[in-house]
């Protein structure tokens, strides 16, 4: 392959590209990926396509307060691809990232290709592209497929663009128009694009400089002519001024005119005074430029205390700023008077460094993050393109010796480069790497011990966990969040009064009065603490207060009308525990455990055909919802029918292949099959029932009952009297086992027994009676008498009684 050729240049940079990011493909789903891709279900089949119109990239509606108004339909469109072909597994969606890295890769050669017109820098410049360290966010990270996305359709609409002013043909700005959209769509910066390609046309299509433009202006305005490129130029920057005030009016409308709420700690400096909050701004945009040069000191997270606040006007780290500022003044100026060579390409890279970074450099408006890396994909390749271009000078008046050492300190930033990102690779590879490895650079940032010490609570290592949200808390004192977590983990270790300590911290610090807008996570104060105090049953009152508090604040907290629907129904406020129920399934009606509950309600309130209703509409929204399949097969079996019995026999096989060791999922097919006569199954589920739970009372009574109409009343006795031991008071299983130690003719055990149901229920009829037939037959004929004459004065209508005091008498009347 002949490097020098502009296919093999491309070739090469695409296939550098997917070597350097080989070892990412192990990795799993980290950081933002579980809220993009993992738990967003606008990537389930059952989600129809045209809610990631409606949607943020995180599967939120974005007219919704807590939504966080990133609109990038596009690569959730890709995500569900993804997810129609191999579900969760990460590996696929990491191949796709790796590819479209290789694919930006080689658009980016091509361009500049167009911009050196020479296949060397070009080639330089793609290389530098591929494997640059600061790519390892946007490649790595799954949700850093919006950036490599939206630059593939960056670039194919500024070749678009090309071809639209070289053939003058409106069908090639129409697709350039639709391409843009398609970046926008993928990423908000997207829309830059649009200045970038003017630049070009203005800078290398047409050729000008700054001067013979503005001279063009003065000529066309003082004599009304101008040169021949002037009126295209003109029109097309009209028309894509039309295009992008239509692409931000939809913007606008999608999200209702509603900004994201962020917190202070997103973006620390948004609650610095003037002129303070400027200059730490621009100061940001030296730190941005460092990590391009100096792409060392890699870190998933830059917010809260990462970079202290200017708090001064003689802060050293103003000079820095100014330094920047003048190198992109002197860059500027060497544009404009340069010469054509270098011109072109300082125009170029500037356009492709400055435009793509300004939505995202706070100096406009304030964004929710300090330095994120993966914003720099895009200008990066402005950043590269100024590199080979400064090795191409160095090379140029120096030969031999000289261009060797040029080329040796390339080759040692390339292999540097390469093996950096490789090693950087592998901090993706869980929440836990990522997290220890940001720790190591960014101690001071509270926002990573509260992401690590997630990652430990999740995995039970709650000590841990609790080290590092307290860490976290010591760290940025007014951070509500780390309050939360420390509560919320203490909870969990039943440290309950720490617990409220902590939650009672952060509502402390929450913000006050009417005109702050408080950010969806911190409500969670209010629900988190609710869950602690009705823990207690004498605050139940003061958890649903807690409840409405929360959902004052968030109608539509669809968990917290699902818990104050609990805690109502706690209260035996039914009603309004149905309505809470109700209205959280307004705000989301696929909500299954909300659908279960109002089920559950419905049963309460008796009424089985409502409650089979909702039921059978959780298992259409979760066929394995266990709590909805275990309800509706006991409602099933309680209505007795044939088929419904079947039903209910198939609904329990279901629940317990998902919960192998419920007792109580053995226990109610054990009643199934009893009720289907089936004696044999039956008897093998009440064992099994009390396998796993050798103590449930209602297993032992059922399998002796079982037993006793089978005629085995040996083994009655014995699972009975188990029972009693337990369970003395259980009065039917006192009453069987009286009636077995008749079968058994032991009178003596049968009497012991009845006078036990005696005791616990003095007007239990059949006792009664059987204990007169015990004392007949033991030859206690006036104690008989008085037991069936005290049978008949409970139960006038009782036969046998009638009969056996009848005989009794008698006896007893011979017997005098």
């Amino acid at each position: 392959m002949n490097l020098f050729n502009g296919n093999g240049a491309k070739l090469v940079c695409a296939l550098v590209s997917i070597g350097v990011y080989l070892n990412s493909l192990d990795c799993g789903f980290c950081f933002d990926d579980a809220s993009a891709v993992r738990d967003n279900m606008d990537l389930r089949p059952k989600t129809p396509w045209t809610n990631l119109v409606w949607d943020d990239f995180w599967g939120t509606p974005m007219h919704v307060e807590g939504s966080h108004k990133s609109y990038r339909p596009l690569v959730v469109a890709t995500f569900r691809l993804n997810y129609l072909v191999h579900e969760l597994e990460p590996m696929g969606y990491h191949l796709v990232n790796v590819l479209l890295h290789a694919a930006v890769s080689y658009l980016y050669v091509r361009l500049c290709l167009l911009v050196f017109v020479a296949t060397w820098p070009a080639l330089v410049a793609g290389l530098l592209f591929a494997v640059h360290p600061i790519h390892t966010e946007a490649v790595a990270g799954v949700v850093g497929r919006a950036e490599m996305l939206s630059a593939i359709f960056f670039l194919l609409s500024i070749f678009a663009y090309r071809e639209a002013v070289l053939e003058r043909k409106a069908s090639k700005l129409l697709t350039m128009c639709l391409l843009c959209l398609c970046s926008v769509l993928s990423k908000e910066q997207g829309i830059t694009v649009i200045v970038v390609c003017l630049s070009v046309e203005v800078f290398v299509l047409l050729n000008l400089d700054c001067k013979s433009a503005v001279q063009a202006l003065q000529t066309w305005a003082k004599e009304g002519k101008a040169p021949l490129w002037f009126r295209p130029l003109v029109t097309r920057t009209l028309l894509l001024g039309l295009f992008v005030a239509a692409i931000m009016f939809l913007r606008v409308t999608i999200m209702k005119a509603e900004l994201p709420v962020f917190t202070v700690h997103d973006n620390p400096a948004v609650a610095f005074p003037t002129p303070y909050r400027q200059l730490h701004w621009m100061y940001l945009c030296f730190v941005n430029c460092w990590l391009l040069l100096n792409p060392s000191p890699l870190c998933a997270d830059w917010t809260m205390a990462t970079i202290p606040p200017i708090t001064s006007l003689t802060d050293p780290r103003n000079l820095a700023t100014t330094v920047t500022f003048g190198i992109v003044a002197t860059l500027g100026f060497h544009a404009i008077n340069g010469s054509e060579r270098k011109k072109k390409v300082i125009l170029v890279a500037l356009s492709l460094i400055i435009f793509p970074f300004i939505p995202a450099s706070n100096l406009f408006f304030p964004v929710g993050f300090v330095v994120a890396e993966r914003i720099l994909y895009i200008p990066s390749m402005g950043f590269c393109m100024l590199v080979s271009l400064g090795l191409s000078l160095l090379e140029t008046p120096k030969a031999g010796l000289w261009r060797s050492l040029v080329r040796a300190m390339l080759v040692f930033v390339l292999i540097a480069h390469g093996l950096k990102t490789v090693s950087r690779n592998r901090d993706w590879f869980s929440d836990v790497t990522l997290f220890t490895s940001a720790i190591r650079v960014n101690p001071l940032n509270g926002k990573i011990h509260n992401n690590l010490g997630h990652e430990y609570e999740r995995t039970g290592d709650l000590i841990r966990a609790e080290s590092l949200f307290r860490r976290a808390a010591e760290l940025q004192p007014d951070d509500i969040g780390a309050h939360i977590n420390v509560g919320r983990v203490l909870k969990a270790q039943e440290k309950f009064k720490e617990a409220e300590k902590a939650y009672l911290t952060a509502i402390d610090l929450m913000p006050k009065g009417t005109s702050f807008r408080i950010a969806p996570g911190h409500i969670n104060v209010y629900y988190n603490l609710a869950n602690l105090v009705r823990l207690d049953p004498n605050r139940l009152n003061e958890a649903y207060n807690l409840y409405q508090t929360a959902i004052s604040m968030k109608p539509s907290f669809v968990e917290a009308h699902m818990n104050k629907g609990d805690v109502l129904l706690r209260l035996n406020r039914t009603l309004e525990a149905k309505a809470a129920f109700e209205k959280a399934l307004e705000y989301n009606p696929e909500y299954t455990d909300a659908v279960y509950n109002l089920g559950s309600t419905y049963m309460q309130l008796g009424d089985r055909e409502n409650a089979e209703n909702n039921f059978r509409r959780a298992l259409l929204l979760d066929g394995n919802h266990k709590l909805s399949l275990l309800n509706m097969a006991v409602l099933l079996e309680e209505s007795k029918g044939v088929v419904k019995l079947k039903e209910a026999e198939d609904m329990l096989k279901h629940y317990l292949k998902l919960e192998p060791n419920s007792y109580i999922g053995y226990f109610h097919l054990a009643l199934v099959h009893l009720e289907q006569r089936e004696y044999n199954l039956s008897e093998r589920m009440f064992l099994r029932t009390l396998e796993i739970e050798p103590t449930y009372r209602p297993a032992l009574y059922n399998l002796g009952y079982l037993m006793y109409h089978q005629g085995r009343y040996k083994e009655v006795v014995l699972h009975l009297n188990k029972l009693l031991e337990m369970h003395p008071s259980h009065l039917n299983g006192a009453q069987t086992l009286a009636d077995a130690y008749m079968q058994l003719s032991n009178p003596a055990k049968a009497e012991e027994w009845y006078k036990h149901v005696l005791r616990l229920d003095p007007n239990a009829v059949t006792a009664i009676h059987n204990l007169g037939v015990v004392k007949a037959t033991t030859g206690h004929l006036a104690e008989a008498v008085q037991l069936f004459a005290r049978t008949l004065e409970l139960d006038p209508s009782h036969q046998t009684a009638k009969k056996f005091l009848d005989h009794a008498k008698k006896q007893l009347g011979q017997k005098t």
